[in-house]
């Protein structure tokens, strides 16, 4: 047998294994599909019956504290914060952190908002960098809000600002979000009623996210969506729909979900505080450096804490559920050129890394159940290994095609089944979306996951999932390599792009 005849029997090993793997995520999606589906029309059928805005009267849910770490945020944290003095809840606080910002974050805050020195009551539960100053608003604050007040810190990171803030919160609950992201005005109450059904056993809450570019932001609120003009901006728009609708719903449904967007999500303050907080090279709590060492951080510090709180609770045989809401109520900004959509995937995906090795030790033991033995291994099936397999299925494709192994007709047989399934999956999560706007005679424009008024947006979303797989797909696979490469170097930087800004008009 000769050197060839071994390298072509390789190649084709190789073919069949990568083929297997594409059938096998196939089969998953498609299961992932039925789940969610079955989620979002129980919970709009839900909202139907007992709609989230008739607990706004209920005096006795509990307080909550927005959390809104700030570094660079000029352009967007105006409209953010308006949306956010629109929120409807019988008792809730503001807490802003401004992280160090190098740009005119400070002035804009302090002059839109009224904000003037003060002292604040600062219980340092969590380490974190030096604290310059406090301010609280003095402008008239709308019913419910208890308080408006700023921090001012040395630059930390984004889990350091978190953390800074958490010290200062007051609330049963703390949220994670963005300084550049927009909540509807029932954001709270919709987050807040899984723990009020579940007050021992909900231990956090995530939210469906949509994209602003293409709507239009009036006042903080959300008034107008349309498909965005830039295609960068419209080949995300298909995949936070794969991502959300169809990936998040479904894993939620099975009580395995690990990831809640940073973009908006809600946690039991006491639980943070015991586990050691948002993940910092300055974290001095046991817990926190038992599970991942010292003078470590992280990226995708937004993942990491509901790991690190699932290990906790369940090392010590406590309820723990994470819950995921189906229906949007946050909307943020997504990157509308390829340079910095690449910094944010490389980052998002050396972020995955880094908290699958920091949590390594939770895979396949039965005494974590379902995330040991579910959670984890399809994060590391289906999300950390698939960038690296998919890069090895394009160049053996275009190795066979080259040796003579697999003929040109097989080979693009081959490119156009996987295209094929990459549409299926992405014109039912579209679907999935279109339903939950129009299978239900809804009372409020919150019930659609995305909605999209013209019939021509669906369309075209649908020809975006086609169009993703010829070049866009295989750029974020380039980026997804770059960012295990930074991870088996440790880079750390967070690699922040500039943002537009919310958009006066539709796009």
């Amino acid at each position: 047998m000769t050197f060839g005849d071994l390298l072509r029997g390789f190649i084709q090993v190789m073919d069949v294994l990568v083929l297997a793997y594409m059938f096998l995520y196939f089969a998953v999606s498609l299961w992932f599909v039925g789940l969610s589906l079955t989620r979002i029309r129980s919970e709009l059928g839900r909202e139907q019956v007992r709609p989230a805005a008739r607990a706004l009267r209920d005096n006795f849910l509990p307080t909550i504290t927005l959390l809104v770490p700030a570094y660079n945020e000029e352009v967007t944290i105006v409209e953010s914060l308006k949306s956010l003095l629109l929120l409807q809840y019988p008792s809730f606080e503001i807490v802003i952190c401004n992280d160090g910002s190098k740009d005119r974050t400070m002035d804009v805050l302090r002059r839109e908002f009224l904000f003037v020195r003060t002292e604040l009551e600062y219980d340092a539960h969590l380490q974190t960098k030096p604290i310059r100053s406090f301010y609280e608003s003095r402008l008239p604050l709308p019913k419910g809000l208890r308080r408006l007040v700023l921090i001012d810190k040395e630059n930390g990171g984004k889990a350091d600002a978190l953390n800074a803030a958490i010290n200062v919160a007051r609330g049963v609950f703390v949220t994670s979000m963005d300084a550049d992201s927009v909540l509807l005005p029932d954001a709270l109450l919709r987050a807040v009623r899984p723990f009020v059904d579940d007050p021992t056993g909900v231990v956090a809450v995530g939210t469906q996210v949509g994209l602003t570019n293409g709507a239009r932001i009036e006042g903080g609120r959300v008034v107008d969506v349309h498909t965005p003009r830039s295609w960068v901006a419209r080949f995300q728009v298909v995949e936070y729909m794969r991502s959300f609708a169809q990936g998040r719903t479904a894993l939620g449904a099975l009580d395995s979900l690990l990831i809640l967007s940073g973009v908006y999500a809600l946690l039991r303050r006491d639980y943070v505080v015991a586990i050691g907080g948002f993940l910092t090279r300055d974290m001095r709590s046991r817990v926190g450096i038992e599970y991942c060492g010292e003078h470590v951080e992280t990226v995708c510090e937004d993942m990491e804490i509901v790991v690190r709180l699932h290990r906790y609770l369940l090392d010590r045989n406590l309820p723990n559920r994470v819950v995921f809401l189906t229906t949007p109520t946050a909307w943020t900004e997504a990157p509308e050129v390829l340079h910095d959509l690449g910094k944010q995937r490389a980052r998002w995906y050396r972020g995955l890394l880094e908290v699958l090795s920091f949590h390594r030790g939770m895979l396949l033991r039965r005494r974590y159940g379902r995330i040991g033995l579910f959670a984890l291994p399809y994060q590391i099936f289906f999300e950390a290994m698939a960038p690296m397999l998919e890069g090895v299925g394009y160049v053996m494709l275009l190795v066979t095609a080259l040796t003579g192994a697999l003929s040109l007709r097989v080979a693009l047989s081959f490119a156009c089944l996987a295209a094929a399934m990459n549409l299926c999956l992405s014109t039912l999560s579209v679907l999935l979306c279109a339903y939950s706007e129009r299978g239900v005679e809804v009372r409020t424009h919150t019930l659609s996951l995305f909605p999209f008024a013209r019939l021509r947006d669906i369309v075209l979303l649908i020809g975006v999932g086609l169009l993703s797989n010829f070049g866009y797909r295989q750029v974020l696979v380039v980026y997804q390599i770059k960012g295990l490469w930074d991870f088996i170097r440790g880079r750390k930087a967070w690699d922040k792009f500039a943002r537009k800004g919310f958009q006066a008009v539709a796009a």
